[in-house]
């Protein structure tokens, strides 16, 4: 059982890994949003000169050729809710499976401890038979030399 509480803490290290990927990319996205949102308040630089190369999470492949967001697309893409609503829920399924990780190293610690102190506590049951018979027997002896020491007088 603590073997397979090991492999699933593993496998399950390999989801958080994994959804801190989508959570970082959302994440540069979104840097890149608000700067173009500061920029149309400073009226200092036109968005256009602005782009997110989708192409470089490796999401699509390099020779496709809308591989980059410049501009009023990035703008676009930046202004819907589905953007935020995605972003917020990687962010959530990277925090539950951080949760989750930390959750089964405390059960695998849990159940380690648990173990030790069962096996430890079958030796000491073991012990203390071996002690009450080893008792038992010098109770049983002396009992006897001493019928044997009244028999005599």
């Amino acid at each position: 059982f603590v073997f397979l509480t090991y492999v699933l803490g593993v496998a399950w290290l390999g989801v958080f890994g994994f959804s801190a990927v989508p959570v970082f990319m959302f994440y540069n996205i979104w840097s890149t949003c608000e700067v173009i949102k500061s920029l149309q308040i400073n009226m200092t630089v036109p968005g256009d000169q602005i782009c997110v190369d989708i192409r470089q999470y490796g999401i699509i492949p390099w020779n496709a050729v809308p591989g980059k967001a410049c501009g009023p697309i990035l703008e676009n893409i930046c202004n819907t809710n589905e953007f935020y609503m995605s972003y917020h829920l990687f962010i959530v399924a990277c925090a539950g499976a951080g949760a989750t990780v930390i959750a089964l190293i405390h059960f695998l610690m849990i159940l380690s401890s648990n173990w030790a102190y069962l096996k430890d506590a079958s030796k000491m049951q073991a012990y203390q038979d071996i002690k009450a018979k080893e008792e038992q027997e010098l109770q049983d002896i002396q009992s006897r030399s001493k019928e044997q020491l009244n028999s005599y007088t």
